[in-house]
């Protein structure tokens, strides 16, 4: 079963305030991050085809996302590299998934791919994703909007952000 990650106010990715950004919220079944988004057409580049940075957009954020759950540490990308396969569709649902392969005191490992709701594969990446410090992940933390069913990742209290209401 599937339970939502985090999110904030004002970032780019998730933030549920941010009038520009994507308002998105990942999720996890406690092995990957998982993302199901529908670009529309203010997200294009080509006519009728999403902007490949919104792919890396995606990926780089659900990548970050998962090595914090083998370890209570927010992370930060180091290297992301991204390999388009075929244009994705403005319109069409789009799942993006990532795993951390390896977690190590100093740096992660993840994969990440993005398909369509029928499985094709449009664009695969690979990165390296360095933790924050204890400190710097408390004070992420303390930022992040947790919901009743949102997954607890970070802290004695498995996360002390704030909870949102209605």
């Amino acid at each position: 079963m599937e339970r939502p990650l985090p999110y904030s106010s004002w970032c780019y990715v998730c933030g549920a305030d941010n009038p520009l950004g994507h308002r998105v919220v990942f999720a996890t079944d406690g092995e990957r991050v998982r993302l199901r988004y529908t670009p529309d057409r203010h997200r294009q580049g080509y006519q009728g085809v999403v902007h490949g940075g919104l792919l890396c957009t995606l990926l780089d954020e659900a990548m970050g996302w998962a090595p914090s759950l083998t370890r209570e540490r927010m992370y930060v990308t180091g290297e992301l590299t991204t390999r388009f396969l075929r244009p994705f569709p403005v319109g069409r649902e789009m799942v993006v998934e990532a795993r951390a392969e390896k977690v190590t005191a100093r740096l992660a490992l993840v994969t990440g791919e993005v398909r369509d709701a029928d499985g094709t594969l449009y664009a695969t990446a690979r990165g390296k994703f360095l933790p924050m410090d204890a400190d710097q992940t408390r004070a992420v933390d303390e930022q992040l909007i947790y919901d009743a069913d949102t997954v607890r990742l970070f802290g004695a209290g498995r996360g002390s952000g704030t909870a949102r209401q209605g």
